[in-house]
């Protein structure tokens, strides 16, 4: 299988970061298959410093078994010295993703199908489907699987503009395949799919990514108190927590805005923000302005154990995002039995409904978020009784990720296995 994926490997170490491509090669190494990622040196999702991407390594490669990589320079106006202003860089960044990268990414894929033997093109996510579509262009008549992890654009499928300013997504979402597998996330993917690409109607998986149930469960009393010592959390904080990377449209700001509001009637409650990305000197400027910053804590990317920990430490689980909230931090809160505030967004209400497995929010305004986490502080048999549904809903709809991808590994297998028989002469 040859992948083409403009995402940084740091997401395949132990560091956080999304575990699905970690996963995805994972899966298919164990299953015997020779998988070849073709993937800059570095990626769309890496976490540059405030100087910018010339003083930016690489990430160290990942062994995984039956995975090679093969990586190349990517150029860029800031590496040159020119003086970028900040909206230069966001266009630098751009163009070269969407234009600079599935050209070179095709070249050297088009190399390698003339030396090695493929039987399947797997673009990963917006950039390597772009990458599939130029190299598609150059002939290569093998089987493709379109891989989402999600989207942003159903907000704007009726904006012809908004749609022009996110034209990768678009081009992307648009790209023939032969099986496309986007997450259920809650982005309703299956819509974006079903409007701007009606050719992939019968060949689409919408499925949840997979959880490790048997490591996600609340912690025992002793416990939870051994680890919030071991990560400097006080014995009697009442302490809210996010998980996301922070993007703006995460809206980790609106909670960080109900942090004055909620102190005055709950003086312990403690905010820890888990994540990493453009946003967290935002958040953290925001939090000084309004005088909270010794009651809100940004962890940057921790490793997923440490996640878990953070979980069995807190006492609710916010997501107040804009688009959706049905990711593997709020799946995985819900295994943890955490209480649970959600904002309504995207399909959020198919697994948080109000007043069962956690409370729901028509919105996410920081009066209407303080109001609900100053009431669950109160109502201790309320938060107890919400978290304990979470994690019974958790149980009975939630895949591991051993049964997310096996299922995805019986289709592929099929679909190659077709393939090869429609070529015999």
């Amino acid at each position: 299988m040859l992948m083409l994926c403009a995402l940084d490997v740091w997401a395949l170490h132990d560091r956080g970061g999304a575990p699905s491509l970690y996963r995805t090669l994972l899966a298919y190494g164990k299953r015997g298959h020779r998988v070849t990622v073709i993937a800059p040196t570095i990626g769309a999702n890496a976490q540059l410093p405030p100087e910018g991407l010339r003083s930016t390594k690489p990430s160290p490669l990942t062994d995984l078994p039956g995975v090679t990589f093969q990586r190349f320079h990517l150029p860029s106006l800031q590496e040159s010295r020119l003086p970028l202003t900040s909206i230069a860089k966001v266009v630098d960044q751009k163009l070269r993703f969407a234009f600079l990268y599935p050209y070179l990414a095709s070249r050297r894929a088009e190399q390698f199908l003339r030396n090695g033997h493929i039987d399947v093109l797997y673009g990963y996510e917006v950039h390597g489907l772009l990458a599939v579509r130029t190299l598609r262009r150059h002939g290569p008549g093998l089987p493709v699987i379109a891989r989402y992890q999600g989207t942003v654009l159903h907000p704007h499928l009726n904006s012809k503009l908004a749609l022009l300013r996110r034209f990768e997504e678009v081009r992307a979402m648009r790209s023939q395949a032969d099986l496309y597998i986007m997450t259920n996330d809650g982005t309703r993917g299956d819509a974006v799919l079903a409007q701007l690409n009606p050719s992939s109607a019968g060949k689409v998986r919408f499925w949840r990514n997979g959880l490790d149930l048997d490591r996600l469960r609340p912690a025992e009393p002793e416990t939870r108190r051994k680890l919030r010592a071991d990560l400097g959390v006080p014995d009697d904080a009442f302490v809210l927590l996010t998980a996301s990377r922070l993007a703006h449209w995460k809206r980790v700001d609106r909670v960080v805005a109900a942090m004055p509001a909620i102190i005055n009637a709950v003086p312990n409650a403690q905010l820890i923000v888990v994540g990493d990305g453009d946003e967290r000197a935002s958040l953290e400027r925001q939090a000084r302005d309004l005088g909270v910053q010794n009651s809100v804590r940004i962890t940057g990317s921790v490793p997923h154990e440490d996640v878990l920990s953070y979980m069995q430490v807190a006492d609710l689980f916010l997501a107040p995002a804009d688009l959706s909230n049905v990711g593997n931090p709020l799946m995985e809160a819900m295994c943890c039995g955490m209480a649970i505030v959600a904002v309504d967004a995207g399909e959020t209400s198919d697994l948080i409904r109000d007043g069962e497995t956690g409370r729901l929010l028509a919105m996410g305004s920081p009066a209407a978020i303080s109001q609900v986490v100053i009431e669950l502080a109160g109502d201790t048999a309320q938060s107890c009784r919400l978290g304990a549904e979470a994690r019974q809903e958790a149980t009975k709809r939630f895949w591991t990720w051993e049964q997310r991808m096996t299922a995805e590994l019986e289709a592929v297998e099929a679909l190659v296995a077709s393939d090869r028989l429609a070529r015999r002469p």
